[in-house]
């Protein structure tokens, strides 16, 4: 039988001119502990750590201070890694799956052992081959791989540090300066490094949750600060005269597979109604009500993202999945302007759907209906790109992408005077990530917004000239709505 403990917690102290000024002390029996931490806050979650376990009845080492499940454990980087792959494995789609892995990679190979890996090191290319075709990969893990990526795995096993390992806060740092280059040596993105600080802080927070470290280790150390914004740059979102430049330049894109005229209705639901490409990938005729004349809907109710047979449980190249944010079953009515309800008219009585009702799919001879892949679309819309851009145009870096026909359906919206509320809605957004993402056209609506402001505070009407929502400075132009 054990005998009670007696266990005697002080208040943490700071010590001036250490290199980890605060310490947490504490007693077992006779015997005294104390661990030093860089800040506060990673000394008081220790310590409430301690203080629980302590409270719930834990036996506690005599040797080491803190409670026998906490024992250190021999459990690589490598192998916690894996592990947290294959938790989020079962309850994340595709896609989540896949950013999941492109981020361990970094963050595995930022967290080997020194020593270890300059001893018979592999080459860069096929370690990251292997971690991110194999090592993250649960379905993978009981087929046959090839010789060279199973030796790859084998060596980062032994050469990945001890999880144990990261409680020193310069292994941490050391990390997080590697964390922050490119693969040229260049400083990555903010945004890059912001992702994978961030799988690596969740991954941590599994260790935390095993009890293989007591506290999450990331949490308490800064590195440099990165400045992140979510505004989409204007100088990339075509106007509408652009825009529909750029759609007559798909539809007169000529080959014999017809790409380019089936295409270009697919744009122009990119951009008249602000659908996300995995969304009108994921369009039926019957989510379409169509009138003679007049405005139509188009009734969203999932999403076909093309993201590799390697990340979806069926092992099909597209995963089918509810609408963004949404739980499954919620739709999204996007009401559709008289321009694009004629073009899809007219789309639809030339082209006809699918066999299951998909209004786009590879007209190419022998596709069999296949759904369009990212690839083919993304090579149709540098081609248009080019015959449809002035020279000026494309070297400022305008519409690179098809996305970009999303934000210039939302910043038309906005400069037409359509509520934030109503723009946030028909995108799929929240209000929030609207007001974010959009940042440049709520700036530009100041004028605007103080020329009602001051018809309101003396009592006159509006002038209604328009002159806020036409004098933005984004670029945008306004027209109407006849293609």
């Amino acid at each position: 039988m054990i005998k009670a403990q007696d266990i005697q917690f002080w208040q943490i102290r700071k010590r001036a001119n250490r290199r980890k000024p605060w310490e947490m002390r504490w007693r077992v029996n006779s015997s005294q502990f104390s661990r030093s931490y860089l800040t506060k806050a990673l000394a008081e979650t220790y310590r409430s750590n301690l203080v629980a376990a302590a409270r719930a009845g834990e036996v506690f080492s005599l040797a080491t201070g803190e409670p026998a499940s906490w024992e250190r454990s021999t459990e690589t980087f490598y192998s916690l890694a894996r592990s947290y792959a294959a938790m989020r494995w079962a309850d994340c789609p595709a896609n989540s799956r896949k950013c999941t892995a492109d981020q361990l990679v970094p963050v595995t190979l930022a967290l080997l052992d020194p020593r270890k890996a300059k001893r018979n090191c592999p080459a860069d290319a096929l370690l990251r081959r292997a971690l991110r075709s194999y090592a993250f990969i649960p379905p993978t893990w009981e087929q046959p791989i090839p010789d060279d990526v199973a030796s790859a795995l084998a060596w980062l096993a032994d050469a990945s540090r001890p999880v144990a390992d990261l409680t020193d806060s310069e292994v941490i740092r050391d990390a997080l300066s590697a964390l922050a280059l490119t693969l040229t040596g260049k400083r990555a993105a903010a945004k890059t490094l912001a992702r994978r600080r961030g799988v690596w802080h969740t991954c941590m927070q599994y260790a935390v949750e095993r009890k293989l470290l007591a506290v999450n280790p990331v949490t308490g150390v800064k590195g440099a600060r990165a400045r992140i914004t979510d505004a989409v740059d204007p100088r990339a979102v075509p106007n509408l005269d652009q825009a529909r430049r750029l759609l007559a330049g798909v539809a007169g894109l000529a080959n014999g597979k017809r790409r380019g005229p089936h295409m270009a209705a697919f744009f122009a639901v990119l951009y008249y109604a602000g659908l996300r490409p995995a969304e009108a990938r994921h369009l039926r005729a019957d989510d379409l009500h169509l009138p003679a004349s007049g405005w139509g809907t188009a009734t969203l109710s999932g999403s076909t993202p093309d993201v590799g047979d390697k990340w979806t449980d069926d092992g099909d190249q597209y995963d089918r999945r509810a609408l963004k944010h949404r739980p499954a079953g919620a739709v999204r009515i996007v009401p559709l302007p008289p321009v694009l309800v004629a073009l899809l008219r007219t789309h639809l009585d030339r082209f006809g759907t699918a066999p299951d009702g998909r209004v786009f799919f590879d007209t190419a001879a022998g596709a069999d209906f296949a759904p369009i892949t990212n690839t083919m679309y993304g090579q149709l819309w540098q081609r248009a790109r080019a015959v449809a851009l002035t020279d000026s145009e494309r070297t400022a870096g305008l519409a690179k992408r098809p996305y970009d026909l999303r934000h210039g359906c939302a910043s038309l919206l906005l400069n037409s005077g359509v509520p934030a509320t109503e723009v946030a809605r028909r995108l799929g957004h929240s209000l929030t990530v609207l007001l974010s993402t959009y940042a440049h056209w709520f700036t530009g609506m100041e004028d605007e917004a103080n020329r009602l402001i001051d018809a309101a505070l003396s009592g006159s009407e509006p002038s209604g000239d328009g002159s806020g929502a036409g004098g933005l400075s984004t670029g945008q132009t306004l027209g109407t709505a006849d293609a």
